[in-house]
């Protein structure tokens, strides 16, 4: 949990509304974890918390040496800071309204102008758009391509094509889609582990077409 309450994105499922601040600090999340642990993540959403800069306001005003200092566990510091810079920026530039009211807006084009700022890709879009926007969108992991492509359910690793297939499987639910998700964290973890996975005690044994991928 980070300082304010709010959790890792995966496991966002507070059902209460969401505060303008805990959207936000989602987001920072969402960006602060690419391609890191998210405790790594949550470390260095505790000291911007810690050094009062959590709002976009305050980070765009914040030297970049102080940025990368206060972001530095998430790794890839420099690239990240630029990244957290440019979406605060877009923040107090171009939407006055907030977060809550950009991603209140019809979803393919509140999904768009996200993919069209530096720095955010399918993934941590969609992260946004679900976590912080209770938006209804699967979100797609490395976690969630391994269990698909093990399981034999996909062909490829194509983010869109395994999207597509949990779309068109799960009712389109908001809070389906944030539990499916988080569950299927947990099995990877558990089970589905990167190397030396647990296929003989895995719950989903008997839905995985290649019947594990133990030797």
């Amino acid at each position: 949990m980070t300082p304010s309450g709010a959790a890792s994105p995966v496991y966002f499922t507070v059902r209460r509304p969401l505060s303008e601040r805990e959207r936000f600090e989602i987001c920072l999340g969402a960006l602060l974890t690419q391609n890191t642990a998210w405790r790594n993540a949550s470390t260095a959403l505790e000291a911007l918390t810690a050094d009062g800069a959590v709002s976009p306001r305050k980070i765009t005003a914040l030297p970049r040496a102080r940025l990368r200092s206060l972001i530095r566990s998430s790794g890839y510091y420099r690239q990240k800071a630029e990244k957290l810079r440019v979406f605060c920026g877009e923040l107090v530039n171009g939407r006055p309204g907030g977060i809550g009211q950009w991603f209140s807006g019809p979803l393919g084009k509140v999904r768009e102008e996200l993919l069209s700022i530096k720095g955010i890709g399918p993934e941590t879009a969609d992260s946004m758009l679900l976590y912080a926007g209770r938006r209804r969108v699967f979100v797609v992991d490395a976690y969630t391509i391994r269990l698909a492509l093990r399981a034999g359910w996909l062909g490829c690793g194509d983010y869109h094509a395994a999207q597509k297939f949990f779309m068109d499987r799960l009712p389109r639910s908001e809070r389906i889609y944030n539990e499916y998700h988080a569950l299927i964290v947990e099995l990877a973890k558990r089970y589905c582990t990167k190397s030396r996975p647990r296929c003989h005690d895995c719950p989903l044994r008997g839905l995985c077409l290649k019947k594990g991928v133990e030797s």
